[in-house]
């Protein structure tokens, strides 16, 4: 029997009863907001990252820039150069010192560059290079286009990237001015010593030929001396030998002025002991003098110059300063000689009654030169110069003390 149909207003009324409220829209929504909140915060987190990025790039480029320009215009030339001697590299002061375009100078050899006399030298300090690691240091005489021939520096360093042949990174530095120098001291140091050779022939032929002559004179006259003292010969003999006797003290001074003799065979101490007695008798001054107890360790060539400067300062003081006081301080430092010339008393002031100067000063600055060391010439508190002379020493050894000694009259 079938059953009667409801009505369908009770299946609406009864149909909410009977069914849950739809969430499925709710649950929908709620992982839509969050999906967007993800992706607002994923936004906001790449917008900063490319923020970064854009800055890192600047920094990148700014820094970029900075290496082009201290590579570019660096005051050292740098280059690059592969093993088969070729340019890779290059900066403008390589270009402008090599006195080439930069784009035609990577596009030759470096030996183009490199005298005919120092192209085995080249060749065979790249070929050790490329094999060593460390900084490996050569001095070649370089052609550039111009003409004019320089003298460079080069320092090779070997640079191998995994992969990758090895090359050479140089450093090229212009030491024309320095080598010109050394020339330039080399050839006064060579006049210097035939100079000094000179001096010193000259002074033995004084010493042992003139003042034998002047001895043999001596006695010669002395046996013609009558035995009477009052007689006119004898008189006029008496004379002869009184001027004899003071024409072998000039001979002697004379030598000793030349060469002094114990400058070879006492050393350096002794023979400015001496100096420093004969300046002060003759000139009328007193000179207080400060050694150290043993010799400066300095050869020959360099033991003359020291002594000449000493020699002429004492000139130029004895000329030019007022006071007749001096201190002379010879100082052996552990890494340097120092020599100390005081004068006390006022300097004449630099004017036309002292033409000779200039001229002394000069000296002075070329012994200082040729010694390797340092003169430096300053006002003194008590009104005179001091004279400070500092040279360098290769020996390291403990400094000795110094003796004093009492002024000389």
């Amino acid at each position: 029997m079938a059953r009667p149909a409801r009505p369908a207003a009770a299946r609406a009324a009864k149909a909410p009863a009977s069914q849950p409220a739809p969430t499925r829209p709710a649950a929908h929504q709620t992982r839509t907001s969050a999906l967007e909140h993800e992706l607002q915060v994923h936004r906001v987190e790449l917008e900063m990252q490319n923020e970064e990025l854009r800055r890192a790039q600047l920094e990148l480029a700014a820094a970029r820039d900075r290496y082009v320009d201290l590579y570019d215009f660096a005051p050292v030339a740098y280059l690059t150069i592969a093993g088969d001697d070729s340019v890779v590299e290059a900066n403008l002061t390589a270009a402008a010192l090599l006195d080439e375009p930069r784009a035609a100078l990577l596009q030759h050899r470096f030996a183009r560059f490199v005298c005919a006399a120092d192209a085995d030298r080249w060749h065979r300090l790249r070929q050790w290079a490329l094999q060593q690691q460390g900084a490996q240091r050569i001095e070649l005489t370089l052609q550039p286009r111009s003409g004019a021939v320089l003298y460079g520096q080069l320092d090779c360093v070997r640079v191998a990237p995994a992969g990758t042949a090895p090359t050479l990174r140089v450093t090229l530095i212009d030491i024309t001015q320095r080598k010109h120098a050394e020339i330039d001291r080399s050839v006064a140091a060579t006049l210097l010593e035939t100079r000094e050779a000179e001096r010193r022939r000259v002074a033995r032929e004084l010493h042992e030929e003139l003042g034998q002559r002047l001895s043999a004179l001596k006695m010669g006259l002395t046996s013609l001396r009558p035995r009477s003292p009052q007689s006119r010969q004898a008189e006029r003999i008496d004379e002869m030998l009184e001027t004899l006797d003071e024409s072998m003290a000039s001979v002697r001074r004379i030598a000793a002025e030349l060469r002094p003799s114990m400058l070879d065979d006492l050393g350096l101490n002794a023979a400015i002991d001496w100096l420093v007695r004969d300046c002060a008798q003759r000139l009328g001054l007193a000179i207080a003098l400060r050694v150290p107890d043993v010799d400066p360790p300095l050869d020959e060539r360099r033991t003359t110059a020291l002594y000449r400067l000493l020699q002429e300062t004492l000139a130029y003081l004895a000329r030019h300063a007022s006071g007749a006081e001096i201190d002379v301080e010879l100082q052996l430092l552990r890494h340097e000689l120092v020599l100390t010339v005081r004068s006390h008393g006022a300097i004449a002031p630099r004017s036309a009654d002292r033409r000779g100067a200039g001229a002394a000063l000069q000296t002075l600055h070329q012994h200082a030169h040729l010694l390797g060391g340092r003169l430096v010439i300053e006002p003194d508190a008590s009104g005179g110069e001091r004279h400070t002379l500092r040279l360098p020493l290769a020996d390291a050894a403990r400094a000795p003390e110094t003796r004093a000694s009492r002024p000389r009259p």
